[in-house]
Formats: C-alpha cells, sequence, structure tokens
C-alpha cells in the first residue's frame, strides 16, 4: 500500500481513537508533538481533534484531589422521596449549593444522586442537617457513603469550591479555576486575563501538580454514543475472598472485547457507610446493561450476598457528565498484574 494512502487510513481509523487517548492522559498536550510522532502534519491533527470535540462534545477539565486542596473526601448521597418534589424546585434548590459538585436525577430505587464536598466536617454535619429540614416534606430517605478510593473514573469539582480553599494565594486559584474550565486553556490566555507573567504561571502549575492538587489534566465527554445512564450502588457481606471477586468481576467485563471510545463504567468507587461500592455507567442498549451490569457484579459477588440500589439516570443537574475515554486494556494489565 503506497505510504499516502496508509496515512489517509490511519487518519481515518486510527488517528481518533490515539488523540482521545492522549487528551484523557494529558490534556494539554502538544498537537504538534502527537503530530511528529506520527509523521502526520499538525493541520490534520487539528482538524481530527475538532471534529472529535463536536462530535463527543468534550470538555476540558482538572482530576483534582479534594483533600489536598483542604476539604472533605467526596461523599455520595442517594435520596428516595416519599412525596415527589417538582423537578424545578430540585433545580433550584441545588444549582445555589456550592457543597454539591454533582447532582443527576433518577429514575428507580433513589430520585436524586448527589456528589458532596464539604469544607470540612463540621461544616458538612451542618449543611446535610440544613439540607434534610428543607427537604422535610417531602419524606426523604437519605443514604451517605463516605468515596474512599476510585478504581476508574473521577467527579469533577466545581470551581466555586475551588474559590473556597485556605490553602492558596489569590493568583493561585485563579489559575486553578481557568484550568479547572478548561485545562487546554493557552497560557498567553492565563496571562492576559490574570494580568501575572508567564514564569509565574509555569510556577504555579508545577507547584499545583507537586502539592498533589492537580491529579490530571484531562478530557470528558458529554455526549457518547451510549445513551442508557445508569448509576447502582452496592452493599455487602464481606468475605476473605473479597479480592480474588474483584478480579473475578474484572475478567466477566472483559468478556466481550470491546475497543470503544467510552468504556461501559464510568465510575468504580470503593465507599464507606450507606455503600460499599458505587458504579456509575453508560450503555448502548439493553443488551448491553444486563451483560455488563449490576447483575454482572450480583453474579460475580454472589458470595458476598449483595444489596442494589440501581437507578436510570435522566437528567444532570449539576457538574459534568463525568464519561471518561477509557478502555478494556487497563483492566487487562490489572488482571495480568494480579496474577
Amino acid at each position: 500500500m503506497p505510504a499516502n494512502k496508509k496515512t489517509q487510513e490511519y487518519v481515518k481509523n486510527e488517528l481518533p481513537y490515539k488523540l482521545l487517548m492522549s487528551v484523557y492522559h494529558d490534556s494539554r498536550a502538544s498537537l504538534r508533538e502527537i503530530g511528529k510522532e506520527l509523521d502526520i502534519s499538525y493541520h490534520v491533527i487539528s482538524s481530527s481533534l475538532r471534529e472529535l470535540e463536536e462530535r463527543y462534545e468534550l470538555i476540558y477539565t482538572l482530576d483534582l484531589d479534594e483533600t489536598k486542596l483542604g476539604f472533605t473526601e467526596g461523599i455520595l448521597i442517594t435520596i428516595k422521596f416519599g412525596i415527589k418534589p417538582s423537578t424545578d424546585f430540585i433545580k433550584e434548590k441545588i444549582k445555589k449549593d456550592f457543597f454539591i459538585q454533582s447532582a443527576y436525577l433518577a429514575e428507580g430505587d433513589f430520585d436524586l444522586l448527589l456528589y458532596i464536598v464539604g469544607v470540612d466536617t463540621a461544616d458538612f454535619q451542618q449543611w446535610q442537617w440544613q439540607f434534610r429540614v428543607s427537604l422535610s416534606k417531602y419524606k426523604p430517605t437519605l443514604k451517605l457513603a463516605n468515596v474512599s478510593s476510585q478504581t476508574l473514573g473521577f467527579f469533577p469539582l466545581r470551581s466555586d469550591l475551588i474559590k473556597e480553599t485556605t490553602l492558596l494565594s489569590k493568583s493561585e486559584k485563579a489559575v486553578l479555576v481557568m484550568l479547572n474550565d478548561n485545562s487546554r486553556v493557552k497560557l498567553r490566555d492565563i496571562v492576559m486575563k490574570l494580568k501575572i507573567t508567564p514564569d509565574r504561571v509555569v510556577y504555579i502549575i508545577k507547584k499545583l501538580k507537586k502539592m498533589g492538587i492537580i491529579k490530571r489534566f484531562t478530557a470528558l465527554v458529554q455526549n457518547p454514543s451510549k445513551r442508557i445512564f445508569y448509576a447502582y450502588c452496592v452493599s455487602l457481606i464481606p468475605v476473605e475472598e473479597h479480592s480474588k471477586l474483584i478480579i473475578d468481576m474484572a475478567h466477566a467485563m472483559l468478556k466481550e472485547d470491546l475497543r470503544e471510545t467510552v468504556n461501559d463504567y464510568a465510575i468504580v468507587a470503593n465507599t464507606n457507610g450507606g455503600y460499599d461500592a458505587f458504579y456509575l455507567c453508560a450503555f448502548k442498549n439493553g443488551e448491553d446493561l444486563s451483560k455488563r451490569g449490576p447483575e454482572m457484579l450480583r453474579t460475580a459477588w454472589m458470595a458476598e450476598d449483595p444489596k442494589i440500589d440501581r437507578a436510570v439516570l435522566t437528567d444532570i443537574i449539576v457538574g459534568k457528565w463525568p464519561f471518561h475515554l477509557e478502555e478494556y486494556k487497563q483492566y487487562k494489565a490489572e488482571i495480568a498484574h494480579s496474577k
């Protein structure tokens, strides 16, 4: 096959995936450097990325460590209403609250899914009491769980919360907010808006990474090809073979080795409290949901008698859809390493 023909085939079939992986792992990666590495012109690389940005509604943001910013670790809350309030009431109530980083309307075992980050434990306790009181006439049942670790994916933080940290200077917070709103923002744009020197901006970014506040410059998908948005929370009776069961579940997820730009599982998290684990997914259809959804977990973890609360996510009120750009190869590597 002629060289130019090979290049055309690569641009059509392989380049989109390569670009998605590049911006997922480092959204500030240089397109010119990617072009040099692949021996493809910058203009082709840039044009391909613009098409992907439109198709998948990519947003560039940060994977942040809220505890390094001085906040509490994330808390998941599911709410089931005895008397369902209007959607307008819920949206009005939640949009004003900077503690709430992500909020989703749901239909199923719960009506509302929230991801909360507090300034400190005392403030959170006061907040959650007042929040429950404000909803009392709707007879809500709340279940809370601290997110102890995230195996896959992350919940993005709102810039309103970042502004509340007391650990950073005014200029450091300003740079972090700009990167959180668009992690591919150009250095010169930061300099012009904040009126600080380029060297100062570079120093701040390096400092934020060294402190562990910025874990990664990344990208999220807001328009995945999969349209069933699904969340489920799991309570277990743990057994000694728990670690083996986790590996068994990873094997189950690999039975159909599909190379898709957006994985079924957007978030896999270990939690403590009302639940032991949390999963947020996007499925193409009901068949995929039945194969790789909660029933797969129920079968894999039968020995731990899993109790599962599940719901379809119908709308986003606050935050961003946390759909990442991973693939099953990550699970393959983890399984190989565990043997």
